[in-house]
């Protein structure tokens, strides 16, 4: 494997991993690898892989490409440790063998190393001034945004070139707590294969923080762990990887080739080192949180405008029948729809509908009974009928744990009536000019949508004269919008602000009012549940 170490001008670091296609970096956005520095051109060189390893091109950049101090006027054949320059930025490429298919083995050990020295977690390290300065400077690139990937890559080369790794992993806990995912295995010597590593030695650092240091330099009488015998390891160190006292992960390095053994001061610094790689990985997981937000909001910023486009574009707003509505989602995306459709002049089909839940969900539900309203609603006069065929719409394709109330009804102005049907809904008012007390229409409630398959669905035609009305509906986000105190709005604080409003009859007003009351009531206490208003002002005549 190969890959560049890569040095802006402005000294931030980072790293890319070469693959065996060919990979452009320059300052473009469509470069295989995007450079955020100005000294770079658009499309400044290419990384191409061959037999004899990689090889750099330059693609006609206006600050060129150097190689080792020197112009690259053609194509150039890489080797490890060679330096690229491309206009200011710094690139070194790098050819590391490692484990390609490699994988840790987790062996048992058959009797306790008394060659292996464990300190505890709060034993505090003891480091020289030199690798004090060595950590310090390290700090920025294991802690600086990166992926998960490039910090642990970045973490394996530290560990090589500073602690002479021939092999070398980092782990971390899986949700279950008892296994590691190993995110990089690394072996200097090439070739696939399996690292073991002790049993004894990750069990404590996991389960105790401890960090232990490995050498079978030591006197006669020393018993290492058997599976460090049979796999040849001469000096071996684990480090736990701790963040406010719990251990989330490991990093492990040994030696199979060399008999110089690590001192203490190394598992000091391999302490210091996974201090900043936890940092880091941390801040590789705030990082994809808020990329997962992020996507998230766009997806229902995006849904939420898809949404708007299924309320109706334009409300009927003169003659003997008038409407004003308002959807408030608690969650961005609501599950609560409203339609009004036209049948004849003056003669109306007004509806409103609550999915159970809320949020993404429930609105995808309500546009599937916004497509099913819009299909089928020509095809009858009977609200219970149409009712009937969107129960078994909503139960065929929902579980049993989403359901939807309906209120459905069929205002004839110039007959004086209302036909009207509810699938457990919360029953509409009146509100008449001439009389000032709030009519609410008894109707026979029936089984919301969705629960029982062949629900039978009953229609109530009201004679309500020609007198001008206002016809009321609304989502039970209205009466059970709570206050700090989790007292809800109610009922009787709704048929008061409804009987406020009865002189004008100004459907707009009626709407903005309830919905006012609603605001000042919360007092800015997180809403509940999508909030729905609709008001329509009927009359006999054009007035």
């Amino acid at each position: 494997m190969a890959g560049l170490i890569i040095t802006l001008s402005d000294g931030r670091k980072t790293s890319y991993k070469l693959t065996d296609q060919p990979a452009v970096l320059g300052r473009d956005a469509q470069c295989d690898f995007p450079i955020d520095d100005p000294s770079t051109s658009r499309r400044h060189a290419r990384f191409t892989p061959t037999p004899d390893g990689f090889q750099v091109e330059d693609l006609g950049s206006k600050n060129g490409t150097l190689v080792n101090d020197r112009p690259c006027t053609g194509i150039r054949v890489l080797s490890d440790g060679d330096r690229v320059t491309l206009g200011s930025v710094q690139v070194v490429y790098q050819e590391v063998p490692r484990t390609g298919g490699a994988s840790v083995v987790v062996a048992d050990d058959l009797s306790e190393s008394r060659a292996t020295h464990y300190l505890s977690a709060d034993q505090q390290l003891n480091l020289s001034q030199q690798r004090l300065q060595m950590i310090y400077e390290l700090s920025e690139r294991l802690t600086t945004l990166q992926s998960r990937d490039q910090l642990v890559d970045n973490a394996m080369d530290i560990c090589f070139q500073t602690l002479y790794f021939e092999r070398g992993a980092i782990g971390v806990r899986l949700p279950d707590q008892r296994t590691v995912d190993w995110l990089v295995v690394r072996n200097l010597h090439g070739g696939d294969g399996e690292l073991t590593i002790s049993r004894t030695l990750l069990a404590r650092a996991l389960q105790h923080g401890e960090r232990a240091i490995f050498t079978d330099a030591g006197p006669g009488n020393v018993d290492p762990t058997v599976s460090m015998v049979q796999q040849g390891i001469r000096s071996a160190m684990c480090v736990p990887l701790i963040n406010n006292g719990n251990t989330f992960g490991v990093i492990y390095g040994d030696r199979v080739s060399t008999s110089t053994p690590y001192s203490n001061e190394d598992i000091d610094f391999l302490a210091g080192i996974a201090q900043q790689i936890t940092i880091g990985l941390i801040n590789c997981e705030l990082v994809e949180e808020q990329q997962k937000m992020a996507a998230l909001r766009r997806d229902v910023e995006l849904a939420r405008k898809i949404q708007t486009g299924l309320f109706p574009a334009q409300l009927p707003s003169r003659g003997n029948f008038r409407v004003a509505a308002v959807n408030d989602p608690g969650q961005r995306v609501s599950g609560d729809y409203y339609d009004v459709i036209k049948v004849d002049e003056g003669k109306y089909w007004v509806l409103i509908a609550d999915v159970t839940g809320e949020g993404v969900a429930a609105a995808l539900i309500m546009a599937n009974l916004q497509a099913a309203v819009r299909a089928t609603i020509s095809t009858e006069d009977d609200p219970a009928k149409l009712l009937k065929t969107w129960n078994r719409l909503i139960f065929e394709n929902t579980d049993t744990s989403k359901f939807v109330t309906c209120l459905l009804a069929l205002v004839d102005a110039p007959a004086g009536l209302i036909n009207v049907s509810t699938a457990g809904h919360c029953r509409p008012f009146i509100i008449r000019a001439a009389d000032p007390v709030l009519e609410s229409l008894e109707i026979e409630s029936n089984y919301p949508l969705g629960v029982i398959e062949d629900a039978e669905f009953i229609s109530d035609c009201i004679n309500v004269g020609h007198e001008p009305y206002v016809y009321f509906a609304y989502t039970d986000g209205v009466i059970e919008a709570m206050n700090a105190e989790g007292e809800h709005y109610g009922l009787d604080r709704l048929s008061e602000n409804l009987q406020a409003e009865w002189v004008e009859l100004n459907p707009a007003a009626v709407v903005k009012q309830v919905r006012k009351s609603v605001t000042t009531f919360a007092g800015g206490a997180r809403q509940s549940d999508d909030i729905t208003i609709l008001a329509a002002r009927v009359s006999g005549s054009s007035s």
